[in-house]
């Protein structure tokens, strides 16, 4: 079966039939994948089910693996559920629950980071009858729509992006040590970046973003926020029901993402594999990638 690449109707979004990612890929196959990725951001990969394995083997092929947030603990692939080490599913109330609450709010990975992610490939397990769903919102069409005005303002602003502003409020804090913690203060990035393979521009905004420098603080949080919430409307958004199996890579340099609720009762269990920024800054490289 040939590779298919099908688009959806957004700005960025498409599916991909006509391979089996559990067999190692010839070089033009993995070409072609590459750049679909580089053009529409998200691609779908419908019921592949993978191993841990074979989720990792394949996300290397975009980069070294990034480590987790939980740096003194260093895994290659971190499981997103609700579903607790003895089988039941985590109060709403509880700890584990709380911090997936968070990945409801649009965002892009590792940001808080001084080198943020350059992807995320995330796999589904165990999926609920309802909800539960991943979106995904294009920051490059973001940046295309805004005015010249705001486009000019916005060139060489550059925000801090804090994970203690974006996750304690719903108790990311609470999961790290405090030597864990320490190595994530505060960093800085540009308003507006240049994707290195396309070389389009694009919003670099989202949850851990707090403030812009130099700007009043409260305002330019109000900023941000409008930035966000504006960039992630239709047709720049698009939305994947998950199935058993299924998986999906997107790129955090200029895609926005956010998780949707699902029933609190239903178990869901996701695998996502990161793949480090590119950067001087190495320090949140894995290991053993």
């Amino acid at each position: 079966m040939a590779l298919e690449i099908d688009p959806g109707d957004a700005t960025l979004g498409a599916t991909v039939r006509g391979v089996d990612l559990r067999q190692p890929l010839d070089g033009p196959t993995f070409a072609k994948i590459e750049s679909a990725w580089h053009d529409h951001a998200v691609l779908i990969f419908p019921e592949q089910h993978l191993s841990h394995d074979q989720h990792q083997d394949f996300s290397r092929m975009f980069g070294p693996l990034e480590l987790s947030i939980r740096r003194n603990r260093p895994k290659s692939a971190g499981q997103l559920t609700n579903v607790r080490a003895d089988g039941t599913i985590a109060p709403p109330e509880s700890l584990q629950a709380r911090f997936l609450l968070g990945n409801t709010f649009w965002h892009t990975d590792s940001s808080y980071k001084r080198v943020g992610a350059k992807a995320s490939i995330l796999a589904a397990h165990v999926v609920p009858d309802s909800g539960g769903e991943t979106e995904w919102a294009d920051m490059r069409a973001a940046y295309d729509v805004l005015n010249d005005h705001m486009k000019a303002w916005l060139e060489d602003k550059v925000a801090v992006h804090s994970y203690e502003f974006s996750h304690k409020p719903y108790g990311g804090m609470e999961v790290l040590s405090p030597d864990e913690l320490s190595h994530l203060p505060p960093v800085e990035h540009p308003l507006i970046r240049t994707h290195p393979a396309t070389g389009r521009k694009n919003l670099f905004v989202g949850r851990h973003a707090s403030h812009i420098l130099g700007e009043d603080l409260e305002e330019s949080r109000k900023l941000l926020a409008e930035l966000t919430e504006a960039g992630a409307q239709p047709p720049r958004t698009c939305r994947h029901a998950w199935k058993p199996g299924d998986l999906v890579i997107w790129d955090n340099r200029c895609v926005l993402h956010r998780g949707h609720r699902w029933p609190e009762d239903q178990p869901r269990t996701m695998v996502r594999t990161t793949v480090a920024g590119d950067g001087a800054d190495k320090e949140w490289l894995l290991e053993t990638a």
